[in-house]
């Protein structure tokens, strides 16, 4: 509990002090590495972290996408420090930066860039502060899957736009139609295309699914439980629990009643040798499964996420993965970290905006919660919130996240009408609750409209605010 509290004391802290030195700071939300990786983009930056809801997203920039130009300079073999400045160069309201990836050779894209005052904190980082009001909205996770990869240094994987498999025997199972049919999806929404006459890649796939002859049942209940391991489910954008053992942790094989193992190679058949196929790509899974799960039922969740890591695998020995969901009620306000019932900004054609919120208005109440400018009290009332509804939450939902947090959990169902009513007292000073009252432990009554009281020129005004319901699932492979 206080890691938490200290976490929420820490944000304000920072941003505080941030809001002390430059005026006004742009972004276009999105972050990257140089490549050291001679199959993709060796010496040039690659993109490796998007933020939600930035101009990058909105622009259509993709996780691994390869930076080729930035205002017309071309990046390779320049220093990150040189590009970096190029995109904080403020002289523009936007920038062109042209990309490659599995979908294009060579693709401008021009991005506008974000640009508001220091001080201004705005929706989405709100709710990421107050993500304990809605866990099930504001999730920053990791997770890993037992994976090697191996390449073959002379590929180069931009070159490679088409696929096909390799021919299936007569007698092949319906499972193998099910995998090739999620290969099929997901890489093209990758921007491969199927080619069944002359593809440049091959894909070949191998699985397995054995009972463990030493199986030893485990007495402990505890240890039993522990096994579970969270995944994410990219159908639904939902973490689900799957019975997996986690490649992190030790684990006795004499306990494991079975061992599923699944793998694909990807074969070159023109740029290498054209006269043979040369594998470029294999990928490994050997998993410990805790119960019958099935071997359908394992690759439906989890080959999507074991195909987010080709082109650019990061790690080969091990996949990990991080998770950043969020959803909220999107109004456009941007809020003065140093008096936070100010109105520090409010973005152009928002909800907020079109209702008529302006710039240096003064946000009295908003739900009929009134909205107090003391940060210190808003934090002991979140702190309180916090440790006094901890009975209300579901502790099979229990999780670690990013930062640490060893008992994050979701409500309990059971217990939505009480943590609606929680939620109402004024004690808690719950005003930025709106982010997520589309849920029914926050309002019970889930109101589609927000009503905000605001002060202007000393002047009470009262407006009603529609506002849209922001929704991002970004998932890293490292």
């Amino acid at each position: 509990m206080k890691r938490i509290i200290f976490f929420l004391v820490l944000s304000f802290a920072l941003l505080q002090m941030s809001a002390q030195s430059v005026p006004v700071v742009c972004s276009v939300g999105f972050a990257f590495e140089i490549s050291n990786n001679p199959n993709w983009g060796r010496g040039e930056p690659v993109i490796i972290n998007i933020t939600p809801g930035s101009p990058a997203e909105k622009a259509g920039f993709k996780l691994n996408d390869i930076i080729l130009e930035v205002n017309n300079r071309g990046t390779y073999l320049k220093s990150y420090n040189t590009i970096k400045s190029w995109m904080l160069d403020n002289d523009l309201s936007y920038i062109d930066i042209s990309i490659r990836n599995l979908e294009t050779g060579f693709k401008t894209i021009r991005v506008d860039k974000d640009c508001r005052s220091r001080n201004g904190i705005d929706e989405s980082k709100l709710a990421s502060v107050f993500a304990f009001y809605s866990l099930e909205d504001v999730q920053n996770r990791t997770f890993h899957i037992p994976m090697k990869i191996t390449t073959n240094p002379q590929a180069v994987f931009s070159d490679y736009r088409t696929f096909d498999f390799a021919p299936a025997a007569d007698n092949t199972p319906d499972i193998d139609s099910r995998i090739s049919a999620i290969f099929e999806q997901m890489l093209k929404k990758r921007g491969l295309k199927r080619d069944t006459n002359d593809p440049d890649l091959i894909i070949q796939t191998f699985y397995s699914y054995q009972n463990n002859p030493a199986y030893q049942p485990n007495k402990d209940p505890k240890s039993e439980n522990a096994s579970y391991n969270w995944r994410f489910d990219l159908e639904s954008d939902r973490m689900v629990k799957l019975p997996l053992y986690s490649p992190t942790e030790f684990v006795d094989n004499s306990k494991v009643p079975y061992f599923l193992e699944f793998g694909y190679r990807f074969y070159d058949r023109k740029h290498i040798d054209s006269e043979k196929m040369t594998m470029v790509w294999e990928c490994e899974i050997k998993e410990l499964v805790k119960s019958n799960y099935g071997l359908e039922a394992y690759l439906e969740t989890n080959l999507p996420l074991i195909l987010l890591k080709y082109p650019y695998p990061g790690n080969m020995n091990l996949a990990t993965y991080e998770v950043n969901f969020l959803k909220y009620n999107y109004t456009g306000i941007s809020y003065n970290i140093d008096d936070i019932a100010k109105v520090a900004y409010v973005t152009p054609n928002s909800p907020a905006a079109k209702a008529g919120i302006k710039s240096g208005d003064y946000i009295r109440s908003i739900q009929g919660v009134k909205l107090n400018n003391n940060l210190k009290a808003l934090t002991n009332s979140y702190r309180k919130f916090i440790s006094e509804t901890m009975n209300l939450r579901n502790p099979n939902t229990r999780y670690t996240d990013t930062n640490g947090y060893k008992n994050c959990m979701f409500w309990e169902v059971g217990e939505y009408n009480q943590v609606s009513k929680m939620l109402s007292k004024r004690s808690y000073r719950t005003a930025f609750t709106y982010l997520f009252n589309f849920n029914q432990y926050i309002d019970w009554e889930t109101p589609r409209t927000l009503s905000i009281e605001i002060e202007r020129d000393n002047k009470k005004m009262n407006f009603e605010i529609v506002p849209e319901v922001y929704k991002s699932a970004h998932i890293s492979t490292f």
